[in-house]
């Protein structure tokens, strides 16, 4: 007597087993999905971590370039005329060139802790450019630094003696004013794609 008197071992339908393999497959998608997510967010983060300290980074410069402001005016690279210690007006391919002391000498190289920086907007970057002279040759190339992009505005003013704003340095109408002479104070506003308006106001040294 084969097969008659003994149990059925129990198991799965085809019913069971195709509804067991929806319910994996189905939260096998949402872990997956749940999972992307997480890294995505994470990258996104992480941008926006990298852009901020590139924001911080080229405030660092500006302020410290403006706050050893000195007046030390150059020759131009024809050696014929001197150019102030700080130069911004219209029709010139940068938006402020400057004379600042400080610059560190940790290897104690022949030079002057002068600089000569400039500052220009090239592409939507802030570029900040230095000489390794004051008194710069001509077709002598500056140092170039690409400090944060995606800049869509990028403007300086300067606050003169009598407390009023100018958009150019030296001021056009300036009576009794020396080319030498420095601003009491400079703003500076950016308008970038992801911060937004940033405005920064820095006293130069007397």
């Amino acid at each position: 007597m084969t097969g008659f008197g003994r149990k059925q071992a129990p198991g799965f339908t085809l019913i069971e087993l195709l509804a067991a393999m929806a319910i994996f497959s189905f939260l096998a998608v949402m872990m997956y999905g749940g999972t992307s997510w997480i890294i995505v967010e994470r990258e996104i983060i992480m941008e926006r971590q990298s852009r901020l300290a590139d924001l911080q980074r080229m405030v660092r410069y500006i302020n410290d370039d403006l706050s050893q402001l000195q007046r030390r005016p150059i020759r131009d690279e024809l050696g014929r005329d001197q150019l102030p210690p700080l130069l911004a007006e219209p029709g010139r391919e940068f938006i402020a060139e400057l004379s600042r002391d400080g610059w560190r000498n940790p290897a104690a190289l022949p030079r002057s802790t002068l600089q000569r920086v400039q500052y220009r907007l090239t592409d939507r970057t802030v570029i900040r450019e230095y000489w390794p002279v004051l008194d710069r040759p001509l077709g002598m190339e500056g140092r170039v630094q690409e400090l944060f992009a995606g800049v869509e505005k990028f403007e300086w003013e300067f606050l003169d003696q009598a407390g009023e704003w100018q958009p150019v340095w030296p001021p056009l109408i300036a009576e009794g004013a020396a080319p030498t002479d420095l601003p009491v104070a400079i703003r500076y506003t950016l308008e970038s794609d992801d911060f937004g308006v940033i405005e920064r106001l820095v006293e130069v040294p007397r």
